[in-house]
């Protein structure tokens, strides 16, 4: 009986590949053959669903017909010989994995499968058997049965997916969804059967005038239209955060060509010129798998079309090879192998390893390909505008794309709604709305964050201009000191700056005391050290207490100025300078020397005209004594400006630090802020607040 069984499978097979098949039966039928439709049905799935080779069946017949126990004893004397006794030892080898870490650890959990079942063949054997299991799963409240879906869910249907085995697949991702979300399955297979008579008078609308363009072309094709699986739908409206009416593509359409092996690429591409002449492409919907197949074999082109009443049609086109290997994987390679190449088959199992072991990473770089489409990514502004930008680019590329007012601002963005740093790397189709700051400005780093070259020279000019002007500053800093000293200001009278700063050249020097960085006492000291300083009159100590007594300030314990003895100052009210804020000190005609915030208004007018009146000035720590830390709870309807807005109120209008700052979108279009701010006592933490209430879509404000 098990005899006839498996003679049906051979009649299917070369004269050369039935010797495995033909042994194995003799030697089932000598170990109390076990008589089952399970074992019937194992068989049945490796030889017409999975296409396994003959070396496969006949592995599979003696997984199926002998009891384990028997098996083990006959792999111990090697009945089966080498090649077929290290496909069962594989199978047996492989372990009850704990499905509690199958979703975390999916990755982990199939290169170990890999390495522990030696041959790959081993694995489509545990497909078909997962795959025959799958079909006879109950309920949830049979734990066989969760453990059997959870396997398949996270472990061998992710593993037909990758060796092309897509129709396995579908039906796995579908009988796990089915099992584990009943009714969202059944509500989405509802949805497609009322669409049905709808669906099909569309594609029948869609496929007609393309078969008389057909025919012209002397193109034989056959043209199907197929509902997209149940699995695929739910995880674009997971995806997409919609029900299944939000999902366009509820369909795709797939034109097979009768082609030549040496026809085959030319003649798609010809379909696609068809096509595209018809109805206009979207031109980052493109997938070209013929030039360059996935590493599970699969080779299509897929483009998304505008077809009749505007609606976007998915197309696949392939030959009839091709769509043969597309629903059977690599393993429908063996009908097409080359006689001659007696390695055909060793190459397809190594392809099958190197797809489980990697999924699909390849890039695509035909000549095809290239000319048409490319690396373009495409990115919406909050308006629905359009930019397109390269893979690769981040949100910073994105922010100097707008305008390099923006990018040189630019503190992050919400990108779908979530806030995320300016690093972040974006992806087709984003939304992506830019958050700034005043106080914001570029820094030499980030020309590694950037991605694009354009982006990357902007900031270097930028950079670039900055510290240009930080070195007028500090050119004019030595200048004033010289005068005051009775030195030239010459190339020779800076050497001794250099000596006494360790550093190696003036533009440097400069730059470096622009920015504050260096103690100026030092330019005295080091013509001192050099005995370069002209003599001046010494202070009566007196006249120096008197002096300091007159015009030192109240506030004297917040700031150093230019790391000398306090002088007198206030603070401009134009920015009302805060301590933590990058600051500066001028030295008016008329007012003494007033205090300003780098981002003032005026700032930029004062540094340009008078830098020689501008002297630095740095918070001492005992500033920020009065300081309060406080937390603030916002809440109030989700806008997508709202971060812009808040961050807005706290840095422009109060000039006050955010220690840390998080916004959530809740259900119901809601949306809670939390953030830590440092300000100086109630008095400024009352009126933060009573500001952000007046926002629009602010419900409530708690501090």
């Amino acid at each position: 009986m098990i005899a006839e069984k498996i003679q049906n499978y051979i009649d299917t097979l070369q004269a050369d590949e039935r010797g495995n098949l033909l042994n194995i039966i003799n030697i089932i039928e000598a170990n109390n053959p076990i008589e089952s439709s399970d074992a019937d049905e194992l068989l049945d799935i490796a030889a017409n669903e999975i296409n396994a080779d003959s070396t496969t069946l006949a592995s599979i017949a003696a997984y199926a017909y002998i009891s384990r126990e028997n098996l083990v004893n006959l792999l111990e004397t090697n009945t089966f010989g080498d090649e077929i006794g290290g496909i069962l030892k594989g199978v047996l080898k492989i372990p009850d994995f704990n499905i509690d870490k199958l979703k975390e650890q999916t990755e982990n959990h199939i290169k170990l499968l890999v390495t522990l079942s030696g041959d790959v063949r081993a694995i489509i054997i545990l497909l078909a058997l997962y795959l025959q299991k799958i079909r006879h799963i109950t309920t949830l409240d049979d734990p066989e049965s969760v453990r059997t879906a959870s396997l398949v869910q996270y472990l061998y249907g992710p593993i037909a997916h990758r060796i092309g085995l897509y129709k396995i697949k579908t039906e796995m991702e579908e009988t796990c969804l089915k099992f584990f979300e009943y009714d969202t399955y059944r509500s989405i297979a509802d949805k497609l059967q009322i669409t049905k008579t709808e669906r099909d008078r569309y594609i029948e609308e869609f496929i007609e005038p393309l078969k008389k363009k057909f025919e012209k072309s002397n193109l034989k094709v056959h043209i199907k239209g197929r509902p997209k699986s149940i699995s695929s739908i739910y995880a674009k409206m997971k995806k997409q955060g919609v029900d299944v009416d939000g999902i366009y593509d509820l369909f795709a359409i797939r034109v097979i060509i009768d082609s030549k092996p040496e026809d085959e690429k030319s003649d798609c591409w010809k379909v696609y010129s068809i096509i595209t002449e018809k109805y206009k492409p979207n031109p980052y919907r493109l997938r070209d798998w013929i030039s360059v197949p996935k590493s599970s074999g699969y080779e299509s082109l897929h483009t998304t079309l505008i077809g009749p009443q505007g609606r976007w049609v998915e197309v696949q086109i392939r030959t009839e090879r091709m769509d043969e290997v597309a629903e059977k994987g690599l393993a429908a390679h063996w009908k097409y192998k080359n006689g001659t190449d007696g390695q055909a088959g060793t190459n397809i199992f190594t392809k099958i390893r190197e797809a489980i072991e990697n999924p699909d990473t390849a890039q695509q770089s035909s000549a095809e390909k290239k000319a048409l489409y490319s690396d373009e990514i495409y990115i919406f502004t909050p308006k629905g505008d359009l930019k397109k930008m390269h893979k690769g680019d981040t949100v910073l590329d994105f922010a100097f794309a707008i305008h390099s007012d923006v990018g040189s601002k630019c503190i992050g963005a919400h990108v779908n709604g979530k806030f995320v740093s300016f690093k972040h790397l974006l992806s087709n189709g984003d939304t992506v709305s830019v958050l700034t700051a005043a106080n914001q400005k570029p820094a030499a780093e980030w020309i590694k964050i950037a991605n694009n070259t354009r982006t990357k020279t902007r900031i270097r000019r930028i950079v670039e201009a900055q510290n240009n002007r930080l070195a007028e500053i500090g050119r004019d800093i030595v200048r004033q000191k010289f005068q005051q000293m009775g030195l030239d200001f010459n190339v020779t009278n800076v050497q001794p700056l250099l000596r006494a700063y360790n550093i190696e050249s003036p533009i440097e020097l400069y730059q470096s005391l622009g920015e504050g960085k260096l103690d100026l006492r030092k330019i005295k000291q080091a013509y001192n050290a050099e005995s370069t300083e002209p003599a001046t009159p010494p202070v009566p100590a007196q006249e120096e207490k008197k002096h300091r007594e007159a015009i030192a300030g109240d506030d004297s314990d917040y700031l150093t100025i230019s790391n000398m003895d306090t002088i007198n100052y206030t603070f401009a009210k134009c920015c009302n300078p805060l301590p933590g804020d990058r600051i500066f000190a001028f030295v008016t005609a008329t007012s003494g020397t007033k205090i300003h915030r780098y981002d003032c208004p005026n700032a930029k007018n004062i540094l340009q005209k008078y830098p020689y009146r501008v002297v630095n000035a740095v918070w001492k720590k005992e500033a920020s004594k009065d300081l309060m830390n406080a937390t603030i709870h916002i809440s109030g309807v989700y806008d997508i400006s709202m971060s812009a807005a808040i961050n807005n109120v706290i840095i422009n209008d109060f000039h006050v630090h955010i220690r840390s700052f998080s916004i959530t979108e809740e259900a119901g279009g809601k949306f809670s802020a939390t953030l830590s701010v440092n300000l100086l006592g109630e008095n400024q933490l009352n009126a933060i607040v009573e500001h952000l209430k007046r926002l629009k879509n602010v419900e409530k404000v708690m501090a």
